[in-house]
């Protein structure tokens, strides 16, 4: 049997170096699937990794990487036939969503990026995605997310915003203050009195890896819309229900391509024929 303490200690680290690949999310998984002896241990290793007050060094990216492994994990848990993992997910999702939600110091600050993150993942497990969350769950992270993006936006000054900042306006930000030299500051907004309001400024570095990394998800979820099964029968079954009805629009373009076609025979012809002379 392993030392409890040393895979404890390795599946924290792999929480901790989790990026946007599969690859890597995968592997995560498969560890802790295959020490589901440990599955409470474990599971509170993916808590303290969230947690700012129990792993300061967790940063808005670490947080999100983990809330997008959540949702590969209980697919792999679910075909391992180890729902344990499944359920106690479901138990502290609503902690999971405010871990990932707030960083800082004791979890003051609001993350505006990440508050989409944990809509998107909450929205794939809910009733209308993989139905692995029940609907008033669902609603209850809904209404403490809408109370976050209030929070933030009073917090930044901004009235009647959502509190979500987009990355890009983020990174846009930082480039203008790296052009201009201000520097102070630069990690915590402070309020007249020289007061954190709550609202942590992310660093450009941190910006460009958030940004490849929402690349690469988009890249895989444009590769899984084209994923075919391999099974012909399948793939032209599905085909035949998306095509729409025969129509006389239809008709018209197949006569138009056919004379296309007679055109490019003839003109053909006509070279074949201008060579043998």
């Amino acid at each position: 049997m392993a030392d409890p303490f040393e895979v404890r200690l390795r599946f924290t680290s792999l929480l901790t170096h989790l990026t946007a690949s599969q690859t890597s999310s995968v592997k995560t998984a498969a560890y802790a699937l295959k020490h589901r002896d440990m599955d409470e241990d474990l599971h509170s290793c993916i808590l303290e990794s969230l947690d700012a007050t129990t792993n300061p060094s967790a940063t808005m990216n670490s947080r999100a990487n983990i809330m997008y492994f959540l949702e590969h994990f209980c697919d792999m848990a679910i075909k391992e036939a180890h729902m344990a993992y499944v359920e106690m997910v479901q138990r502290d999702m609503r902690r999971i969503v405010a871990a990932v939600v707030h960083d800082g110091g004791g979890g003051k600050g609001v993350s505006g990026a990440n508050i989409k993150v944990a809509r998107k993942v909450v929205g794939e497990l809910g009733p209308s995605g993989k139905g692995l969350l029940d609907g008033e769950v669902v609603r209850g992270i809904e209404e403490d997310l809408k109370r976050w993006e209030v929070e933030r936006a009073r917090m930044v000054g901004e009235e009647g915003d959502s509190g979500e900042q987009d990355i890009e306006d983020v990174k846009s930000k930082s480039e203008k203050e790296r052009r201009h030299g201000d520097h102070s500051n630069k990690h915590t907004p402070r309020t007249k009195d020289g007061r954190s309001n709550g609202v942590n400024r992310v660093d450009k570095r941190a910006i460009e890896q958030r940004i490849e990394e929402d690349r690469e998800r988009n890249k895989r979820l444009r590769e899984s819309v084209w994923a075919v099964s391999g099974d012909d029968d399948e793939e032209l079954n599905k085909l035949w229900e998306e095509t729409s009805d025969l129509n006389e629009d239809d008709y018209a373009i197949g006569r138009e391509e056919a004379e296309e076609r007679r055109q490019f025979a003839r003109y053909y012809k006509s070279l074949l024929q201008e060579a043998k002379a």
